[in-house]
């Protein structure tokens, strides 16, 4: 007698139970942009010296996510980020893609909501933009995808782990074939704002 096409993907689950038990179910819900300026900070000791402060684009994303793991915890995300702005060159503008990766760990899932950051520094904006207060505006689109070590990709859990702010169908940031500016794009580790909002965020794994 034929195996039921039903009982099929139950055996596949007991011959492999260890990957039934670790599934991670993430869903970028949406991605917001806000121009920061860089935080002041007072210290015993040193002189103080004038300082006049300078602007970052700070990006988040929220993450609506879920694991079948019994701590409540997913053990690593990778956020990679993606960010498009005109560049003027020989007098014509020129579309210029950012981009950044940051590896997160020990994700908490016990309120099913997650929420990431990224930052592209007052240098980078500056030549790029030419100004010196820019604003989210100068933006194109701004992308996110996630990926990680167990996390659902197949069917419908596919287009959770992309996002972006406009043309989000084109995933533009897959077939960019234009002038590229990798690791333009900073972990929130790299940036003075490291030491803020700690415990709004998850932990970024540090690189051995």
């Amino acid at each position: 007698m034929k195996p039921s096409r039903f009982l099929i993907p139950i055996l596949c689950l007991l011959a492999h139970p260890l990957s039934a038990q670790v599934a991670h179910r993430v869903e970028i819900k949406k991605i917001v942009t806000e121009v920061q300026q860089t935080p002041q900070f007072q210290v015993v000791g040193p002189k103080e010296k004038r300082v006049i402060p300078r602007y970052w684009l700070e990006m988040e994303a929220e993450l609506e996510v879920d694991t079948t793991d019994p701590s409540e915890f997913i053990p690593e995300l990778t956020a990679s980020w993606f960010a498009v702005v005109q560049v003027e060159e020989n007098g014509k503008e020129v579309s210029t893609l950012l981009s950044g990766n940051c590896v997160f760990q020990n994700i908490r899932t016990a309120d099913k909501k997650a929420i990431l950051s990224a930052y592209i520094g007052p240098d980078t904006l500056e030549r790029l933009t030419g100004e010196t207060k820019p604003s989210s505006g100068d933006f194109d689109s701004i992308a996110l995808t996630i990926s990680g070590p167990g996390v659902l990709t197949n069917g419908r859990y596919e287009k959770g782990l992309f996002k972006a702010t406009k043309k989000e169908s084109a995933k533009w940031w897959v077939n960019w074939k234009g002038k590229s500016v990798p690791d333009t794009i900073m972990p929130k580790s790299k940036t003075p704002f490291a030491w803020l909002w700690t415990d709004r965020y998850p932990v970024e794994k540090r690189k051995e």
